[in-house]
């Protein structure tokens, strides 16, 4: 069977600080141009006044549609440039089903990723409620990538390093371009798991 999806107009979640899940706003079909294009414009600027806080980045897996807008956004604001095989985030498809699943690192506080670091370079930070890597110790082993049982660690080849997510020091541009609300960013506790639950069981029978 085929699918087709209908095309909606887009949305951008303005994430704050304060806010869990702010107010969406819309966005033209020239501003998904302009970021599938590779313009840094469309992004959410950086704000380095940013208040860490220990939030989770979490998914509804029966609200993704496959866009892959994260992905463009993620890899344009890491690296320059639009390139979703450098992306933190991955959308795995099961096209015959119409499912899709994005794929990030879930910030382990008992991470298997720290454990295999033969150097240290991986460590959780608590005001943040991350998993970070310091690239003055990272030798580009690998061990981290092999021991992710998410698979959500990848290694830029051309570069020798490996990357994964850093929440975008608490403005995940993931989220703010997630136009069906698959992705959100909020404390813990506020986060509707038992919905989330129900919708993962519902994808195990694929």
């Amino acid at each position: 069977m085929l699918y087709i999806k209908q095309v909606v107009p887009m949305t951008i979640k303005m994430t704050s600080c304060e806010n869990d899940i702010p107010p969406s706003r819309a966005i033209s079909e020239e501003m998904v141009v302009r970021l599938k294009k590779g313009d840094p414009s469309v992004l959410i600027p950086s704000d380095g006044n940013i208040r860490a806080t220990p939030k989770v980045l979490a998914l509804d897996p029966q609200k993704c549609n496959g866009c892959k807008l994260c992905e463009i956004a993620c890899s344009l604001f890491h690296d320059g440039e639009v390139d979703p095989a450098r992306s933190r985030i991955h959308v795995l498809e099961w096209n015959l089903k119409g499912i899709f699943l994005p794929v990030f690192c879930q910030h382990c506080a008992d991470a298997p990723c720290k454990a295999a670091c033969p150097k240290d370079a991986i460590s959780w930070q608590d005001d943040w409620g991350r998993v970070v890597i310091d690239y003055d110790r990272c030798v580009s082993c690998q061990m981290c990538v092999a021991a992710c049982p998410f698979g959500s660690i990848g290694f830029d080849k051309a570069r020798e390093v490996v990357f994964k997510c850093d929440l975008c020091n608490g403005q995940p541009q993931c989220v703010n371009f997630c136009e069906p609300g698959a992705l959100t960013f909020a404390y813990a506790d506020r986060i509707p798991y038992p919905r989330i639950r129900q919708a993962a069981g519902i994808m195990r029978r694929y």
